[in-house]
């Protein structure tokens, strides 16, 4: 027999870094996150913008996070694409298959057809409505949804497709044909290798509240799995966010305010 267990949701991110290894973001029956292998560190940034004058420093110095946050806000990306990052993820289906669409990240996935399924199934603790003004998301529930029935439709739903997927190899149906009636919210793990740049694109579309809150969670955890290896690079990368938000926020504002004048 199978479990479809759940994991605490609330306002914060949910992953914890494991006390062993801090590279390692656990997020309970979510999933989890290994920062595996890393190619440069942040002078490896600043000495492939450097290598354009003939230039190479031995060892990071403060003024060169001017160097780094200047390539980010001027959009010279070369230096960032120099460094690579390598991950294990654990995480649903459907989450995968979101990640996969970001075509400048390479990817080694397990195969349900060489391997058993592992059993597991992602049930989400609290379930969204369905968002009015934008098909592709979700608002939180406010009362409308029966959270207790709509929770054992789908542990019975999962567990029955566990259930099914057992049966079928007890009968010596084969792996690739069993695994059909597994649904996608069934984890998957997968090998992924990316460079920073491409890394920093993924978080700023992946980590923001209107995409799906449980990608969100991975883009929070990896973004703090990177930080331990390119910490001028990362906080450059938020302090950019940051003020580009800012600025944002306050051309609304002016919008807001002509618009004001000239209705009145």
């Amino acid at each position: 027999m199978g479990h479809a267990a759940s994991v605490l949701k609330n306002d914060k991110p949910i992953f914890e870094l494991n006390s062993k290894n801090p590279l390692l973001a656990e997020m309970g029956i979510l999933g989890s996150m290994e920062l595996l292998d890393v190619m440069g560190d942040d002078l490896s940034i600043v000495n492939a913008a450097r290598v354009s004058y003939a230039g190479e420093s031995m060892e990071f110095d403060p003024k060169d996070k001017k160097l780094i946050k200047f390539l980010a806000k001027h959009k010279h990306w070369t230096p960032f694409e120099q460094n690579s990052l390598k991950f294990r993820v654990k995480c649903p289906i459907y989450i995968a298959r979101q990640w996969m669409k970001h075509r400048c990240w390479v990817f080694n996935e397990i195969s349900a057809r060489y391997t058993i399924f592992d059993n597991t199934i992602y049930q989400p603790e609290d379930f969204r409505k369905q968002a009015t003004k934008n098909k592709q998301a979700s608002d939180a529930d406010e009362g409308e949804i029966n959270q207790k029935a709509a929770a054992k439709i789908y542990q019975e739903s999962t567990q029955a497709a566990i259930d099914a997927y057992n049966k079928l190899l007890e009968m010596g149906v084969c792996r690739e044909q069993a695994r059909g009636v597994l649904p996608v919210g069934s984890h998957t793990e997968f090998i992924t290798t990316v460079n920073l740049r491409n890394f920093m694109h993924w978080y700023y579309l992946r980590a923001p509240k209107d995409a799906q809150w449980e990608i969100q969670q991975y883009a929070h955890a990896a973004l703090e799995l990177v930080k331990q290896k390119f910490p001028i690079a990362i906080e450059c990368f938020e302090e950019l966010r940051d003020e580009m938000q800012e600025e944002a926020a306050m051309l609304q504002a002016q919008k807001e305010a002509l618009k004001a004048v000239k209705n009145n």
